[in-house]
Parts: structure tokens; C-alpha cells; sequence
């Protein structure tokens, strides 16, 4: 792996290891996290997926057609883990650093959702599109969010950072930083510490040189 694929495959590994670039033996723990956890080992063959995805633009001539190679190797891995766990994440699907899936069963994700940092999915998770009306689009959520099992994001909203979306619950609105939501329909509570004890081993943002929002 280069440095740009290892940064943000690392920034992921150091959700579920809490151990960082800086640890000595930082890439037997990768080897050893792909082989045993489901979660990890999609979400490192989707990082792969997408950064061949976007660097074949970049190239000419037998660079442009190995990358294409490279690209389609690791979207064939993709395919057979989203069968054989049922993560449905498309590989051009906008999410930032320390990505944490919580448990492997059936998550969906549109393609044009945006995800930050330090973002956790439960399984069951449907992040979704709306196909018309004023919220027509997908939704755009922030950094520090947990999401709970089971539940359903659609629409053009924006989702703040330091949310907890509560299992089961139903979110087609904006929700401000710092808040709770719960149930279906969903109702918004506001509390500065949300997140707190939910989302652990957090990428710093000075540590791994990133600003806010996703994909940077």
C-alpha cells in the first residue's frame, strides 16, 4: 500500500485496534484483523476498491490499464464479501476517516450519501435516498455519529457531528451537533456528550492531518 491508501486503511484499523501507524508492528496487525474480523476485512478491501476506483483517471498507457487491473481485482473482492456478509456499500460512496462497521449483517448505504469521521453503523443501517419532494437527494452526515441498529436515514438532511441515532429510529430531517434521536417518528433530544462512551478509539484530526468533513 502507498502512503494515501495506508493513511486512511490505518486511520479505519485504529478504530477497531487502537493501535496507530506509530506502533511497531502496526502491519501484522492488519493482516491479523483482516483474517478475523469481517467488518474490518470489507471495509479495507472497499477502501482499496476506491482508491483504484479514483486514481484510473490519473494515468496513461500501462499504468492507466494495471490500475484498472488492480481495480477490478479488488472490486471482484468487494462483490463477494457484500454477498457473503451483506454490506451494501458501493465503492464511490463518500466516507471519511476511522470508518467502524459494528457488527457484520445487513447495512445499505447510497451511493451519494456523504459520511465523516469517526462515523459507527450498526447492522441493519439503511442510509438512503429520497426520490422526491424537498428533501429529493441523500443524506450528509457528520463527524462523531453512532448509528444504532436497524435504523433508517433518508433524504436530503444534514446530520451534525456528536449525534446518536438510536436504534430503530427513523430520521428524515436535519439534525443539529450534539443531540440524541430516538424513535419512529423520530424526536430530537439535545445533549452535548451523545456520543460520549459510544464511539471508541477516535482518530485525532491533528494526528492524521485532516479537516473536518469527509473525504479530505
Amino acid at each position: 500500500m502507498n502512503d494515501e491508501l495506508k493513511d486512511i486503511v490505518y486511520s479505519d484499523l485504529f478504530r477497531y485496534t487502537g493501535n496507530n501507524r506509530r506502533f511497531k508492528r502496526i502491519y501484522t496487525t492488519y493482516l491479523q484483523e483482516r483474517a478475523t474480523s469481517p467488518e474490518f476485512s470489507y471495509i479495507s478491501v472497499f477502501r482499496r476498491t476506491q482508491y483504484y476506483y479514483r486514481q484510473i483517471p490519473k494515468y496513461d498507457g500501462f499504468l492507466k490499464y494495471f490500475t484498472i487491473a488492480k481495480f477490478r481485482v479488488n472490486s471482484f473482492r468487494l462483490d463477494r464479501l457484500s454477498r457473503k456478509y451483506g454490506f451494501q456499500i458501493p465503492y464511490d460512496t463518500q466516507i471519511g476517516k476511522g470508518f467502524y462497521l459494528a457488527h457484520f449483517g445487513r447495512v445499505i448505504i447510497h451511493p451519494k450519501a456523504v459520511l465523516g469521521h469517526n462515523v459507527n453503523v450498526s447492522t441493519g443501517v439503511v442510509i438512503g435516498t429520497q426520490f422526491r419532494g424537498k428533501r429529493k437527494g441523500a443524506p450528509d452526515i457528520g463527524n462523531y455519529v453512532w448509528i444504532g441498529a436497524n435504523a433508517v436515514i433518508v433524504g436530503k438532511i444534514r446530520v451534525g457531528n456528536n449525534v446518536l441515532i438510536a436504534p430503530g429510529a427513523y430520521v428524515n430531517f436535519d439534525v443539529p451537533d450534539g443531540s440524541i434521536v430516538i424513535g419512529n417518528p423520530g424526536l430530537i433530544r439535545k445533549s452535548p456528550g451523545a456520543t460520549l462512551g459510544y464511539i471508541n478509539n477516535t482518530i485525532l484530526f491533528d494526528e492524521y492531518n485532516v479537516r473536518s468533513g469527509a473525504g479530505n
